[in-house]
């Protein structure tokens, strides 16, 4: 692979990118919305129009046109047509019981001193689960790596974790308010993300320690069955006060059932026993008990949360035993021998009770002592606000080990992982580019959060002769891999490691094979790249790179049938998970996928989700278990299946018709959980948009949002935060343009452009 000329940076005169506002349809009107004809109709038109029933009953594509029997599998280059080649004194635990004199609205005695019991529970499953043992050995093994390697993380950005609470109450009193529950989550929220003020109060030895963990909580806005929620689930119960035992986590024990734990993180808030704050299980625990405990007057910052635990920590500090945190003082007593597997926390004897004052020496930690304000010491919640830099590493070990499944970052990159494209970002307010040029040579483009490098319209050259439009991934930050054909149809690859690119500029690694159209790849874990491709025989082909090397060789493939129709859709929603959808001869769409362990329905099977498509799939992931596909129809409109984690929405083999007369494939993006946001080009190439907001379609279920412009090529779309999305396109002179919505408008406006220069061949 070779370089060639270089590209041409000049800006041409006019991209045409205020184009019309209106999206054509056959006779020249708008984009038809709700008054087209057949709106309400689910079937996409075609000569055997999708219906539910086309489904056909073995599940596989039909044979006589993708060959799915292994048939035709090479040897190691694998595709057909080439060779390819752990208190000190006047502190202590403060036991069940302990110094309980005041009382709250109910007469109940509130404690006064913090009693957690989540090493109870802890050293409780370790008598009786050798899993639980063996699994809490795998995850420290996990950390210490994690913690080795530098904490690469495989979340990019900020992790929003969504959150049910379970009220149970047995009183009126105890039955805490809404108010009371958002309090809560604003208390999260601040301590999380290190935006609480009495941050400020931090000695200045320990100031630099502390850090934003980068997790933020929401109440769940969607339940396990796709249905619309407030994520508060009340139940009133016969029983008193609840213990240690679990018992507030069953519907048949008088608590309430957990939601799925690898989705929500699990809040139960009820009277607990004698003075018991609350208590949390460690990750590696049996999934129906995994959560957090709060007693209902230490929870939130108003109603019924009663001093001296009335601003929220309590449910802060068992949120961090919850993403593997320990006590700060190791759990040993007085001993100075334990340890709570963080570097920077100080050695301290036993938990701090109280609002101590600085310094507090103990174990000869002087001569700055113990780090009392601490979320994971015993201080009352006003003498404690900060996690430190080692515990916000431990837990994005965890959220990146056992807790890979839960929330859904912001930055590009996290549980949930787009395909490969053009446009990527590994990071808050961090755009790449790559473009190939009139020479084909690749060219690349950064937005670094204050301006674009080189420069507003010029362009890094990257090398090549390239064949194939570029494919960008990122696996983590200031990591990017990128994928090309070259001129031999092999596959070539290189990667930016955060400080130059692998293996030179210009330069690239060979990976084999003879590729017909575009590659697609995806990550679904740090380290970890998977490739499609389809071979000269129109089947599937996969290799990955397992964080070592390429398997099942640098230059081989895995066979997994198939004759298709244009460019594969890849997409992970977790670890270990992938899904891939691709158009069969017949034009349906079909579907694999890995659960971790084997691909399903079998290696070389597809399962049918009907339809006759026009355009190549787009999918997207807003959270684990949850995918939706979009493509276009014979008609040329839009259509739109789901995956809610347990069917296929509307149906196996039905869409949902979304309107428009489109041109090529639709781009979608996610953002949030329950948000989607889906651009296409009208038949006058001007970019039309809608979205999903966790509730209905906007404008419409069939309408688009005109944005303008006069495109030669497909809209490009990235999310690399809440309520942030980035727009590039190439205009009629060739140049490409950009747009961003930042939460409040679209700019430069809702039809406008920012010319970046180049003339552009591919994107």
């Amino acid at each position: 692979m070779n370089g060639n000329t270089a590209m041409d940076t000049g800006k041409a005169a006019d991209c045409g990118c205020e184009g019309a506002t209106t999206m054509p349809g056959e006779s020249g009107a708008g984009m038809p919305g709700n008054t087209r004809a057949g709106a309400q109709g689910v079937q996409m038109p075609g000569d055997a129009a999708m219906s539910a029933g086309g489904e056909r009953p073995d599940g596989e594509m039909p044979a006589a046109r993708m060959d799915d029997d292994g048939a035709g599998a090479t040897s190691d280059s694998g595709m057909p047509g080439g060779s390819m080649d752990q208190p000190p004194p006047g502190g202590g635990m403060g036991g069940n019981g302990g110094g309980e004199a005041a009382r709250g609205a109910d007469g109940e005695p509130l404690p006064q001193r913090r009693d957690c019991g989540t090493m109870d529970v802890h050293r409780m499953l370790l008598s009786i689960s050798p899993e639980y043992a063996a699994a809490r050995d795998a995850i420290e093994n996990q950390t210490i790596a994690f913690e080795r390697a530098g904490g690469a993380q495989e979340r990019v950005g900020i992790t929003r974790i969504p959150v049910v609470v379970h009220v149970l109450w047995n009183t009126a009193t105890q039955n805490v308010s809404d108010a009371q529950i958002h309090s809560q989550m604003v208390v999260l929220n601040r301590d999380f993300r290190r935006t609480n003020p009495d941050v400020a109060g931090t000695p200045a030895v320990f100031l630099p320690l502390a850090t934003d963990a980068r997790i933020e909580f929401f109440l769940a806005t969607t339940d396990p069955n796709g249905n619309p929620t407030n994520g508060i689930v009340r139940r009133q119960t016969t029983v008193a006060a609840f213990g240690q035992d679990n018992l507030m986590k069953a519907n048949a024990t008088g608590g309430s059932d957990a939601w799925p734990v690898q989705r929500f993180l699990n809040m139960w808030v009820c009277r607990l026993t004698g003075g018991l704050l609350g208590y949390a299980q460690f990750p590696g625990g049996p999934a129906a008990t995994d959560g957090v405990v709060i007693r209902d007057t230490a929870f939130g910052t108003v109603g019924t949360a009663a001093a001296p635990f009335n601003l929220g920590r309590t449910t802060t500090h068992e949120i961090g035993h919850w993403l593997n945190l320990n006590h700060i003082w190791g759990d040993d007593g007085t001993g100075c021998g334990g340890t709570d597997n963080v570097a920077d926390t100080p050695n301290q004897a036993g938990g701090n009770t109280g609002v101590p004052s600085f310094p507090r020496v103990s174990c000869g930690n002087g001569p700055n002592g113990d780090m009392f304000m601490n979320y994971m010491d015993y201080t009352d919640d006003r003498g404690m606000f900060m996690f430190s830099a080692g515990q916000v590493t431990r837990m994005q070990a965890c959220l990146d080990g056992p807790r890979n499944q839960i929330g859904l970052g912001s930055g590009g990159s996290s549980a949930p992982r787009p395909s490969s494209g053009p446009l990527v970002a590994w990071g808050p307010n961090r755009l790449d580019v790559f473009v190939l040029g009139t020479d084909r040579a690749l060219y690349h483009k950064a937005w670094d959060g204050s301006a674009w490098r080189p420069s507003t319209s010029g362009y890094a050259g990257l090398g090549g002769i390239c064949t194939s439009v570029p494919q960008a991934l990122a696996w983590g930050p200031n990591r990017l891999d990128v994928f090309v054909t070259g001129t031999d149809r092999a596959l070539y690859h290189k990667a930016w490691d955060g400080s130059a690119w692998r293996p030179s500029i210009s330069g690239y690694a060979n990976l084999g094979g003879t590729v017909v159209g575009t590659p697609r790849a995806v990550s679904w874990g740090a380290n970890r790249l998977d490739v499609f491709v389809l071979g000269t025989d129109n089947a599937l082909y996969h290799k990955w790179w397992d964080g070592s090397r390429w398997a099942p060789s640098t230059t081989g493939y895995e066979f997994m049938g198939g004759t298709i129709i244009g460019q594969p859709e890849v997409v992970s929603w977790g670890h270990g998970r992938l899904d891939i959808f691709v158009i069969g001869t017949d034009r349906a769409l079909y579907h694999k996928w890995f659960n971790g362990s084997s691909w399903g329905p079998s290696l070389t099977g597809w399962e049918s989700l009907g339809g006759v498509c026009t355009s190549a799939p787009r999918a997207v992931c807003w959270g684990p278990n949850r995918t939706d596909v979009f493509v276009t129809g014979t008609d040329s409109a839009l259509y739109h299946k789901w995956w809610d984690g347990t069917r296929w929405a509307p149906s196996i083999s039905g869409w949902e018709r979304q309107g428009g007369v489109c041109i090529g494939q639709p781009e979608a993006v996610a953002w949030g959980p329950n948000r989607l946001d889906v651009f296409v080009l009208g038949t006058d190439r001007a970019v039309y948009h809608k979205w999903w907001n966790g509730s209905a379609w906007g404008p419409s279920l069939t309408g688009f949002e005109a944005q303008g412009g006069t495109c030669t090529a497909g809209p490009r779309a990235v999310a690399w935060g809440p309520n942030r999305l980035d727009l590039i396109v190439r205009g009629t002179d060739n140049a490409l343009y950009h747009k961003a919505w930042n939460g409040a408008a679209w700019s430069p406006s809702l039809t406008g452009y920012v010319g970046l220069g180049g003339v552009i061949t591919s994107m």
